[in-house]
């Protein structure tokens, strides 16, 4: 941690945010298949929680000056995480069209593949503001999807934005990293 004038407590919050977004992963999953299709205000709450702590815990690490190497490299894996359990289940119940799924985990697929290349690794997954409102966006939409009947118009519209912004911010980051790699 770099903050070392700050309590223990204070040093370790954004971290263990983190850790229990990641923790909200399961608890998320089991409401929704225990939800059988229909809509899960339960899993819903649980998701939102989740969600905030993403918002929480990038905030509170800049503004309190104790960002982390276990912070930098779990916060991007917890939000993917969510976001393509949350993505997969919502299609396996018959609420998102295939395309979504088939959009979110390619793009994340893509980004995690393409960590295996050193000037990529090098480069690291760096967050954009293209990026965080595509997270944000797509955390509504998804969000919405849980609460709202199937085909709801408006639901699809903050889903499909989401998506835009989110493969947006992933040819943005190729370029990134293409660039690093020419030089």
């Amino acid at each position: 941690m770099d903050a070392p004038g700050r309590s223990p407590l204070i040093r370790h919050l954004p971290n263990a945010l983190t850790t229990l977004r990641l923790a909200a992963v399961p608890v998320f999953a089991v409401l929704m298949l225990s939800a059988h299709g229909a809509e899960s205000p339960a899993a819903a709450a649980v998701f939102a929680f989740a969600a905030l702590t993403d918002f929480l815990d990038g905030e509170l690490s800049r503004r309190l000056s104790v960002q982390s190497r276990y912070g930098r490299i779990l916060d991007p894996i917890a939000d993917r995480l969510l976001i393509d359990v949350a993505v997969i289940l919502l299609y396996l119940d018959d609420r998102l069209p295939l395309a979504i799924p088939v959009l979110i985990l390619g793009r994340d697929a893509v980004l995690l593949a393409s960590l295996a290349f050193p000037w990529a690794r090098d480069h690291g997954v760096r967050i954009n503001p293209i990026g965080k409102a595509g997270t944000l966006v797509m955390m509504i939409g998804l969000l919405l999807a849980m609460v709202t009947p199937r085909g709801n118009a408006a639901t699809e519209i903050v889903l499909w934005s989401g998506v835009i912004l989110l493969l947006a911010a992933g040819v943005l980051y190729a370029r990134a990293v293409l660039r690093a790699r020419h030089g």
